[in-house]
Protein backbone atom coordinates (compact mmCIF):
# COMPACT_ATOMS: atom_id res chain seq x y z
CA UNK A 1 0.00 0.00 0.00
CA UNK A 2 1.34 3.47 -0.90
CA UNK A 3 1.82 6.04 1.82
CA UNK A 4 -0.47 9.05 1.78
CA UNK A 5 0.74 12.63 1.36
CA UNK A 6 -0.17 13.25 4.98
CA UNK A 7 1.94 10.31 6.15
CA UNK A 8 4.89 11.52 4.05
CA UNK A 9 4.43 14.96 5.58
CA UNK A 10 4.63 13.42 9.08
CA UNK A 11 7.85 11.55 8.21
CA UNK A 12 9.41 14.77 6.89
CA UNK A 13 8.31 16.81 9.93
CA UNK A 14 9.72 14.29 12.42
CA UNK A 15 12.97 14.15 10.41
CA UNK A 16 13.28 17.93 10.54
CA UNK A 17 12.41 18.32 14.25
CA UNK A 18 13.71 15.02 15.71
CA UNK A 19 10.76 14.94 18.07
CA UNK A 20 7.16 13.77 17.93
CA UNK A 21 6.16 16.69 20.18
CA UNK A 22 7.74 19.35 17.94
CA UNK A 23 6.46 17.70 14.75
CA UNK A 24 2.93 17.55 16.18
CA UNK A 25 3.12 21.25 17.06
CA UNK A 26 4.41 22.18 13.59
CA UNK A 27 1.67 20.21 11.83
CA UNK A 28 -1.09 21.16 14.24
CA UNK A 29 -2.06 17.58 15.16
CA UNK A 30 -1.80 15.56 18.37
CA UNK A 31 1.25 13.59 19.50
CA UNK A 32 -0.70 10.30 19.62
CA UNK A 33 -1.79 10.86 16.01
CA UNK A 34 1.86 11.35 14.97
CA UNK A 35 2.96 8.21 16.81
CA UNK A 36 0.13 6.17 15.27
CA UNK A 37 0.98 7.36 11.77
CA UNK A 38 4.65 6.50 12.23
CA UNK A 39 3.72 2.95 13.26
CA UNK A 40 1.40 2.63 10.26
CA UNK A 41 4.12 3.96 7.94
CA UNK A 42 6.65 1.44 9.22
CA UNK A 43 4.11 -1.38 8.85
CA UNK A 44 3.31 -0.40 5.25
CA UNK A 45 6.95 0.15 4.26
CA UNK A 46 8.31 -2.94 6.01
CA UNK A 47 11.05 -1.03 7.83
CA UNK A 48 11.25 1.60 10.60
CA UNK A 49 11.69 5.24 9.63
CA UNK A 50 13.22 6.35 12.93
CA UNK A 51 15.22 5.04 15.87
CA UNK A 52 15.53 6.72 19.23
CA UNK A 53 19.00 7.89 20.25
CA UNK A 54 19.80 10.11 23.24
CA UNK A 55 16.13 10.94 23.70
CA UNK A 56 15.68 12.11 20.07
CA UNK A 57 14.24 10.40 17.01
CA UNK A 58 16.90 9.87 14.38
CA UNK A 59 16.15 9.02 10.77
CA UNK A 60 17.20 5.54 9.70
CA UNK A 61 19.40 5.07 6.63
CA UNK A 62 16.29 4.27 4.56
CA UNK A 63 14.64 7.53 5.66
CA UNK A 64 17.78 9.50 4.85
CA UNK A 65 17.67 8.12 1.30
CA UNK A 66 14.11 9.30 0.66
CA UNK A 67 14.36 12.57 2.62
CA UNK A 68 15.85 14.55 -0.31
CA UNK A 69 12.90 13.52 -2.49
CA UNK A 70 10.46 14.37 0.29
CA UNK A 71 11.98 17.84 0.58
CA UNK A 72 11.62 18.40 -3.18
CA UNK A 73 8.00 17.26 -3.10
CA UNK A 74 6.95 19.50 -0.24
CA UNK A 75 9.01 22.46 -1.43
CA UNK A 76 7.11 22.14 -4.73
CA UNK A 77 3.79 22.02 -2.89
CA UNK A 78 4.72 25.17 -1.01
CA UNK A 79 5.64 26.92 -4.26
CA UNK A 80 2.28 25.95 -5.79
CA UNK A 81 0.44 27.28 -2.74
CA UNK A 82 2.38 30.55 -2.89
CA UNK A 83 1.59 30.84 -6.61
CA UNK A 84 -2.12 30.31 -5.94
CA UNK A 85 -1.97 32.96 -3.22
CA UNK A 86 -0.34 35.34 -5.71
CA UNK A 87 -3.01 34.56 -8.30
CA UNK A 88 -5.75 35.11 -5.75
CA UNK A 89 -4.25 38.51 -4.92
CA UNK A 90 -3.54 39.17 -8.64
CA UNK A 91 0.16 39.79 -8.02
CA UNK A 92 1.10 37.51 -10.95
CA UNK A 93 -0.57 36.42 -14.17
CA UNK A 94 -0.38 36.53 -17.97
CA UNK A 95 -2.50 37.97 -20.77
CA UNK A 96 -2.02 36.97 -24.42
CA UNK A 97 -3.66 39.19 -27.07
CA UNK A 98 -3.79 38.90 -30.87
CA UNK A 99 -4.44 42.21 -32.61
CA UNK A 100 -4.44 43.93 -35.97
CA UNK A 101 -1.45 46.31 -36.16
CA UNK A 102 -3.29 49.65 -35.96
CA UNK A 103 -4.99 48.66 -32.68
CA UNK A 104 -1.82 47.11 -31.29
CA UNK A 105 0.15 50.29 -32.00
CA UNK A 106 -2.34 52.86 -30.83
CA UNK A 107 -4.77 51.27 -28.37
CA UNK A 108 -3.01 48.32 -26.74
CA UNK A 109 0.33 50.09 -26.31
CA UNK A 110 -1.11 52.99 -24.32
CA UNK A 111 -3.30 50.58 -22.34
CA UNK A 112 -0.28 48.51 -21.32
CA UNK A 113 1.51 51.61 -20.02
CA UNK A 114 -1.39 52.39 -17.67
CA UNK A 115 -2.09 48.72 -16.86
CA UNK A 116 1.44 48.07 -15.64
CA UNK A 117 1.13 50.80 -13.03
CA UNK A 118 -1.74 48.93 -11.37
CA UNK A 119 -0.66 45.36 -12.15
CA UNK A 120 3.15 45.37 -12.58
CA UNK A 121 3.51 41.60 -12.23
CA UNK A 122 0.96 40.62 -14.88
CA UNK A 123 2.80 39.85 -18.11
CA UNK A 124 1.13 40.96 -21.35
CA UNK A 125 1.97 39.40 -24.72
CA UNK A 126 0.82 41.06 -27.97
CA UNK A 127 0.86 39.34 -31.38
CA UNK A 128 0.12 41.49 -34.46
CA UNK A 129 -1.81 39.71 -37.21
CA UNK A 130 -4.45 40.38 -39.83
CA UNK A 131 -8.14 39.77 -39.09
CA UNK A 132 -7.95 36.13 -40.18
CA UNK A 133 -4.92 35.50 -38.00
CA UNK A 134 -6.60 37.12 -35.02
CA UNK A 135 -9.60 34.80 -35.34
CA UNK A 136 -7.47 31.70 -35.82
CA UNK A 137 -5.40 32.41 -32.73
CA UNK A 138 -8.48 33.00 -30.57
CA UNK A 139 -10.33 29.92 -31.84
CA UNK A 140 -7.27 27.72 -31.40
CA UNK A 141 -6.83 29.15 -27.88
CA UNK A 142 -3.31 30.39 -28.52
CA UNK A 143 -4.32 33.72 -26.99
CA UNK A 144 -6.88 34.90 -24.44
CA UNK A 145 -8.71 37.18 -26.87
CA UNK A 146 -8.21 39.27 -30.00
CA UNK A 147 -8.80 42.74 -31.42
CA UNK A 148 -10.00 43.11 -35.01
CA UNK A 149 -11.47 45.75 -37.30
CA UNK A 150 -14.89 45.63 -38.94
CA UNK A 151 -16.23 44.74 -41.41
CA UNK A 152 -15.59 41.03 -41.13
CA UNK A 153 -16.04 38.74 -44.11
CA UNK A 154 -16.69 35.00 -44.12
CA UNK A 155 -12.99 34.19 -44.02
CA UNK A 156 -12.61 36.13 -40.79
CA UNK A 157 -14.49 33.63 -38.69
CA UNK A 158 -18.23 33.69 -39.29
CA UNK A 159 -19.60 30.33 -38.40
CA UNK A 160 -16.66 29.42 -36.16
CA UNK A 161 -16.46 29.22 -32.41
CA UNK A 162 -15.94 32.87 -31.49
CA UNK A 163 -17.86 35.91 -30.27
CA UNK A 164 -17.55 39.50 -31.46
CA UNK A 165 -18.02 42.32 -28.97
CA UNK A 166 -17.74 45.98 -29.96
CA UNK A 167 -14.96 47.79 -28.13
CA UNK A 168 -15.41 51.22 -29.70
CA UNK A 169 -16.88 52.79 -32.84
CA UNK A 170 -15.56 55.72 -34.84
CA UNK A 171 -15.58 56.99 -38.43
CA UNK A 172 -13.14 56.98 -41.32
CA UNK A 173 -11.16 60.19 -41.83
CA UNK A 174 -9.13 61.68 -44.64
CA UNK A 175 -5.45 62.61 -44.15
CA UNK A 176 -3.19 64.66 -46.41
CA UNK A 177 -0.06 66.81 -46.52
CA UNK A 178 -0.66 70.26 -44.93
CA UNK A 179 0.00 71.98 -48.28
CA UNK A 180 -2.51 69.84 -50.19
CA UNK A 181 -5.38 72.03 -51.54
CA UNK A 182 -7.89 69.67 -49.92
CA UNK A 183 -6.60 70.76 -46.51
CA UNK A 184 -8.69 73.95 -46.85
CA UNK A 185 -11.96 72.00 -46.98
CA UNK A 186 -14.23 71.25 -44.02
CA UNK A 187 -15.20 67.77 -45.28
CA UNK A 188 -13.68 65.59 -47.99
CA UNK A 189 -15.84 63.50 -50.37
CA UNK A 190 -14.98 60.92 -53.06
CA UNK A 191 -15.69 63.59 -55.68
CA UNK A 192 -13.14 65.90 -54.05
CA UNK A 193 -10.57 63.11 -54.13
CA UNK A 194 -10.91 62.40 -57.87
CA UNK A 195 -8.07 64.72 -59.04
CA UNK A 196 -5.60 63.39 -56.43
CA UNK A 197 -3.66 60.12 -56.10
CA UNK A 198 -5.65 57.92 -53.76
CA UNK A 199 -3.76 55.93 -51.14
CA UNK A 200 -6.02 53.05 -50.15
CA UNK A 201 -6.48 49.41 -49.18
CA UNK A 202 -7.55 46.45 -51.29
CA UNK A 203 -11.18 45.30 -51.04
CA UNK A 204 -10.14 42.12 -49.22
CA UNK A 205 -9.07 44.19 -46.20
CA UNK A 206 -11.62 45.63 -43.73
CA UNK A 207 -10.75 49.26 -44.41
CA UNK A 208 -10.61 48.67 -48.16
CA UNK A 209 -14.10 47.19 -48.08
CA UNK A 210 -15.39 50.19 -46.12
CA UNK A 211 -13.82 52.73 -48.46
CA UNK A 212 -15.05 50.84 -51.54
CA UNK A 213 -18.60 50.80 -50.16
CA UNK A 214 -18.47 54.54 -49.39
CA UNK A 215 -17.40 55.33 -52.97
CA UNK A 216 -20.28 53.22 -54.27
CA UNK A 217 -22.72 55.16 -52.11
CA UNK A 218 -21.31 58.39 -53.49
CA UNK A 219 -21.66 57.07 -57.06
CA UNK A 220 -17.93 57.42 -57.72
CA UNK A 221 -15.43 54.82 -58.92
CA UNK A 222 -12.50 54.17 -56.59
CA UNK A 223 -9.19 54.32 -58.45
CA UNK A 224 -6.30 53.37 -56.19
CA UNK A 225 -2.98 55.01 -57.06
CA UNK A 226 -1.02 53.53 -54.14
CA UNK A 227 -2.28 50.33 -52.52
CA UNK A 228 -1.21 49.58 -48.96
CA UNK A 229 -2.00 47.05 -46.25
CA UNK A 230 -1.17 49.09 -43.14
CA UNK A 231 -2.73 52.32 -41.89
CA UNK A 232 0.67 53.54 -40.72
CA UNK A 233 2.05 53.24 -44.26
CA UNK A 234 -0.97 55.07 -45.73
CA UNK A 235 -0.45 57.91 -43.25
CA UNK A 236 3.28 58.03 -43.98
CA UNK A 237 2.65 58.30 -47.73
CA UNK A 238 0.12 61.08 -47.17
CA UNK A 239 2.62 62.92 -44.96
CA UNK A 240 5.20 62.73 -47.74
CA UNK A 241 2.76 64.31 -50.21
CA UNK A 242 2.44 61.19 -52.37
CA UNK A 243 -1.36 61.31 -52.23
CA UNK A 244 -4.42 61.46 -50.02
CA UNK A 245 -5.50 58.59 -47.77
CA UNK A 246 -8.75 57.53 -46.13
CA UNK A 247 -7.89 55.75 -42.90
CA UNK A 248 -9.25 54.61 -39.57
CA UNK A 249 -8.62 57.27 -36.88
CA UNK A 250 -7.25 54.67 -34.47
CA UNK A 251 -3.84 55.33 -35.97
CA UNK A 252 -4.14 58.98 -34.89
CA UNK A 253 -4.88 58.09 -31.26
CA UNK A 254 -1.21 57.94 -30.35
CA UNK A 255 0.12 61.08 -28.72
CA UNK A 256 2.53 62.21 -31.42
CA UNK A 257 2.60 64.65 -34.31
CA UNK A 258 1.62 62.70 -37.42
CA UNK A 259 2.51 65.56 -39.75
CA UNK A 260 -0.80 65.43 -41.65
CA UNK A 261 -4.04 67.37 -41.79
CA UNK A 262 -7.00 65.25 -40.70
CA UNK A 263 -10.48 66.03 -42.02
CA UNK A 264 -13.90 64.37 -41.72
CA UNK A 265 -14.82 62.10 -44.62
CA UNK A 266 -18.25 61.91 -46.25
CA UNK A 267 -20.28 59.85 -46.67
CA UNK A 268 -19.86 59.12 -42.98
CA UNK A 269 -18.53 55.58 -42.64
CA UNK A 270 -18.32 53.77 -39.31
CA UNK A 271 -15.38 51.53 -38.44
CA UNK A 272 -15.44 49.42 -35.28
CA UNK A 273 -12.75 47.96 -33.13
CA UNK A 274 -14.07 44.60 -31.97
CA UNK A 275 -12.95 42.10 -29.40
CA UNK A 276 -12.86 38.49 -30.55
CA UNK A 277 -13.67 36.24 -27.59
CA UNK A 278 -13.77 32.44 -27.37
CA UNK A 279 -17.34 31.17 -27.08
CA UNK A 280 -16.73 28.25 -24.74
CA UNK A 281 -13.95 29.49 -22.48
CA UNK A 282 -14.32 32.31 -19.94
CA UNK A 283 -11.59 34.92 -19.75
CA UNK A 284 -9.05 34.61 -16.96
CA UNK A 285 -9.05 37.21 -14.21
CA UNK A 286 -5.92 38.78 -15.70
CA UNK A 287 -7.55 38.99 -19.15
CA UNK A 288 -10.73 40.53 -17.69
CA UNK A 289 -8.66 43.19 -15.96
CA UNK A 290 -6.88 43.98 -19.23
CA UNK A 291 -10.17 44.16 -21.15
CA UNK A 292 -11.46 46.66 -18.57
CA UNK A 293 -8.30 48.72 -19.09
CA UNK A 294 -8.78 48.60 -22.88
CA UNK A 295 -12.33 49.87 -22.55
CA UNK A 296 -11.19 52.71 -20.34
CA UNK A 297 -8.46 53.74 -22.80
CA UNK A 298 -10.94 53.66 -25.69
CA UNK A 299 -13.41 55.85 -23.76
CA UNK A 300 -10.68 58.34 -22.91
CA UNK A 301 -9.44 58.55 -26.50
CA UNK A 302 -12.93 59.00 -27.92
CA UNK A 303 -13.73 61.61 -25.30
CA UNK A 304 -10.58 63.57 -26.16
CA UNK A 305 -11.43 63.50 -29.87
CA UNK A 306 -14.98 64.71 -29.24
CA UNK A 307 -13.71 67.52 -27.03
CA UNK A 308 -11.27 68.56 -29.73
Amino acid sequence: MALTVRQLEVIRAVSLHGSVTEAASALGISQPAISLMLRDCAAHAGFPFFVRKHGRLQATRETQVILAELNRIFDGIERVNRLMDDMREMTVGTVQVASVPTLADNLISSTIAAFQKSWPNIQVGVFTLDNVGVFENVIQERVDFGLALSPLNHRDGRGVDGRLVDLCTTELVCVMHPECPLARLDVVTPKDLAPYPLISFGKSLPLGALVEESFQRAGMPRRIALEVTLTSVACSLARSGAGVAIIDPFHLWSERDHGVVTLPYAPRTEVRAQMVLPSNAPLSRSARLFVDALRQTARQRQGALQAA
